[in-house]
């Protein structure tokens, strides 16, 4: 998920009054002057704020809460900041004030929430989202970050719920399409998935990574032209994508271009050196083509990137195997199998003593 950028300062207006001549004149207590000139510094941080003066609008919210103390705009207004400069815990103690101040205010829940999901805090960010969506039931933005929650957690029907309500209230949600296909191709609905990523693409030609998720959702459907003419774009918008060329390696690899496969993982791994997956396919790539040499080479490469990556073994083993190195081959199922991958032990009990 993407990070949010908040921009929901809440500027205020001063209506000009005409007042005529009296012979006496109230002037009023302190109070009311602290309120306007706590007014008046609140509406100085606005134009700074616009301004991307940050630090100037923080000083003039600062200012503003110390003569009006309940002024829950300025505390909400100076926790939206502390959050854009990743001040989340003291972002979150603003918020706080803000609710205590305005129990029905659904962007100081929504934008706590997000404070907590950057400090890692799940129960507290959902619990949030929640209060946002309880208090504002159109809140798009909260449906879409509690669905990321859902989907991290695999629960991808509910997380399909709360894109769809998402996309409900905001129509152009290109993030909530991306995401809810992304959700569908988990639960195997290639078709419905594909149909999201164009709808994500339809909103928002300019997202690189649509197009590589489209591409995969095509892929997994066995549309392989069509998978690599998509990768192919996303690779265009971002000449440094490693992970686009390694599905689209993986297309090529499935569609039996196991040269052209391997092309794009040597680009992968030129970008990523430390890229294990390409390592890894690279070696699958290479035993195709019969050079099982190259192929242990390879899976030796993922492991000493990621010595816990039971696939890198398991393929190692089965090129082994070719080299008739039978005892090393078993040696590589074996750990495979205790790594819990099921093929591994399959492989270990059929030809390995």
């Amino acid at each position: 998920m993407k990070k949010l950028k908040i921009f929901l300062l809440i500027p205020c207006f001063f209506i000009s009054f005409i007042g005529f001549t009296q012979d006496e004149v109230n002037v009023g207590d302190s109070t009311a002057l602290d309120d306007m000139k706590a007014q008046e510094l609140y509406n100085a941080g606005i134009e700074k704020f616009n301004a991307k003066d940050l630090q100037g609008a923080m000083s003039d919210f600062n200012q503003a809460i110390e003569l009006a103390p309940n002024f829950d705009k300025a505390y909400f207004n100076r926790g939206s900041i502390k959050y854009q400069m990743g001040d989340f815990k003291d972002a979150i103690v603003d918020f706080n004030k803000v609710i205590e101040l305005n129990p029905d205010s659904n962007n100081a829940y929504f934008i706590r929430g997000r404070a907590y999901q950057e400090l890692n805090n799940k129960d507290a960010a959902l619990k949030d989202f929640n209060n946002a969506i309880r208090v504002d039931e159109k809140n798009a933005q909260a449906y879409y970050y509690r669905g990321g929650f859902y989907f991290l957690d695999g629960k991808y029907d509910e997380a399909i719920a709360d894109y769809t309500k998402a996309i409900k209230n905001k129509p152009n949600y290109a993030y909530a399409y991306n995401d809810r296909g992304s959700a569908k191709r988990q639960l195997k609905d290639f078709s419905g998935a594909i149909k999201d990523y164009k709808k994500a693409i339809l909103v928002d030609k300019k997202l690189a990574f649509v197009y590589n998720n489209l591409g995969s959702a095509l892929r997994n459907n066995k549309q392989y032209d069509e998978a690599i003419k998509n990768y192919d774009k996303a690779i265009l918008m971002k000449n440094d994508y490693y992970i686009a060329y390694n599905n689209r390696g993986y297309a090529k690899y499935e569609k039996g271009d196991y040269n052209g496969a391997i092309k794009d993982y040597n680009d992968a791994i030129r970008l990523k050196a430390s890229y294990v997956f390409a390592y890894n396919n690279r070696a699958a790539a290479k035993f195709k083509l019969k050079d099982y040499k190259g192929s242990v080479a390879d899976c030796n490469k993922a492991i000493v990137l990621n010595d816990s990556y039971a696939a890198a073994y398991l393929n190692r083993g089965i090129a082994r195997e070719m080299l008739r190195q039978e005892d090393k081959a078993c040696e590589d199922w074996n750990k495979a199998a205790s790594l819990g991958l099921k093929n591994g032990k399959t492989f270990a009990q059929q030809s390995c003593n």
